[in-house]
């Protein structure tokens, strides 16, 4: 997105575009991230070949960075995010198309689920960057919650309630392949309706200018501005924290959902698709809106640097309690759903202050490229575990394995308090 000189004096609808803007970014992430592993496991797939299925979807997401050159020439940042968004309801609909015959084709399928992650990569290339260079840090600031609670609400919709409403259709005998088509119109009419949002979001923003840098200009400007990034003296502290923070956190979510549905006998806690959507929602809504309401107050009263290291303490506090209830898996879902509220409240505030730390170092000439690149490692370092997650839980079992979480929060913890050090030095 070029960058130039924006003026317009109608009131900004912010709260709107980041609502919509953020609860779209993370509906097709969602249906990758958690809808797709339980559909597989509803099909009888292993946890090695659904995590591993799900980690090569998530590496097509990391091609935002090479997206970066085309879509900074091209301008016109918004239009892009419209046409973008128009481009994967599109795609929600071929996908629910392609799944409701018996006789479905995997390829068009897995095609579709391919081009569904590329363009996803656009999209959040050109929001994040949106978000980032529009606004001030005060600003930034200012929505973070908001940023946090609207993203976790299209991961709770498109997740555990697209799996929700395939699983009502399943218990009234609707063959496995026409519940979750069905789901996912459902899911495809709910992001038509968020573009919708979006467009009208946008109306009073800014009006963009081109800049007036030739090509080769603009592209030396580019290289430059990565060049600064590199040799910025916060970033091998960033980069650490975006590795390590939430390691321990990623090995867990890929596992939980396959954890979940299993079998008592094959230690998991045995819910049906209903059971376990219900629950995600109910928890997750309620969880994360708590999350970034504590995230805001704390960053607000404490600065970023400082709240990297308590944020990142409560993350992983819960792991404990998932970790004791692979040991004892015959609960009440009053207790699982417990367990559910306080990992989602954790989450939500400690991913608050990551996403907060990528935005300040970003911050500078051509900062929707520099986020880019540190998102692109944050993509990484979220699918990566997924080639091993799914083989390593098979083998050591549930509670072996969330043990083994357990230990991952140690880097996590030390990355934490590398950062605070550095990022308190702007």
């Amino acid at each position: 997105m070029r960058e130039g000189v924006i003026q317009n004096h109608t009131e900004r609808k912010v709260w709107l575009w980041v609502f919509a803007g953020f609860l779209f970014q993370t509906i097709p992430a969602a249906i990758r991230d958690e809808a797709l592993p339980v559909a597989l496991k509803n099909a009888g797939v292993t946890n090695h070949a659904i995590t591993r299925t799900v980690s090569l979807l998530g590496f097509i997401v990391a091609l935002k960075i090479f997206w970066a050159p085309v879509l900074t020439l091209w301008g016109r940042t918004r239009a892009s995010i419209i046409i973008f968004q128009t481009a994967i309801v599109s795609l929600l609909f071929s996908l629910a198309y392609f799944i409701s015959p018996s006789d479905y084709s995997t390829i068009a399928i897995a095609s579709t689920l391919a081009l569904l992650s590329l363009c996803s990569a656009a999209h959040d290339f050109l929001l994040d960057g949106y978000y980032v260079s529009s606004l001030s840090d005060t600003q930034r600031a200012k929505h973070s919650g908001l940023l946090s609670f609207s993203s976790k609400l299209g991961q709770v919709l498109a997740g555990p309630g697209v799996i929700w409403l395939a699983g009502y259709a399943l218990t009234r005998n609707q063959p496995i392949n026409l519940a979750w088509s069905m789901s996912l119109t459902l899911a495809a009419i709910i992001t038509l309706i968020v573009c919708g949002l979006m467009v009208y979001g946008f109306k009073p923003e800014p009006i963009e200018t081109s800049n007036p840098s030739s090509s080769r200009q603009t592209l030396s400007e580019i290289v430059s501005s990565l060049s600064d990034l590199l040799r910025d003296q916060r970033t091998p502290a960033l980069v650490g924290l975006i590795l390590f923070y939430r390691l321990s956190e990623v090995h867990l979510i890929r596992i939980v959902p396959l954890f979940s549905l299993d079998s008592h006998i094959h230690g998991g806690l045995e819910l049906n698709n209903e059971q376990y959507a219900g629950m995600r929602l109910a928890t997750a809504i309620l969880g994360l809106a708590i999350g970034g309401i504590i995230a805001s107050w704390i960053i607000s009263k404490r600065g970023l640097a400082k709240s990297i290291m308590p944020l990142g303490v409560s993350m992983h506090l819960p792991l404990l309690a998932v970790t004791w209830l692979s040991f004892y898996p015959n609960q009440n879902l009053a207790t699982i759903g417990g367990i559910f509220l306080i990992e989602y409240i954790a989450f939500g505030a400690g991913i608050c202050a990551l996403l907060l730390a990528m935005m300040q170092v970003a911050n500078g000439k051509h900062a929707a490229v520099r986020y880019a690149l540190l998102s692109t490692i944050a993509v990484l370092s979220v699918y990566i575990p997924g080639l091993w997650a799914g083989s390593l839980s098979d083998q050591l079992g549930y509670p072996k394995y969330f043990i083994f979480t357990l230990f991952l929060a140690i880097p996590g913890l030390i990355s934490a308090y590398i950062a605070q050090e550095k990022l308190k030095v702007n």
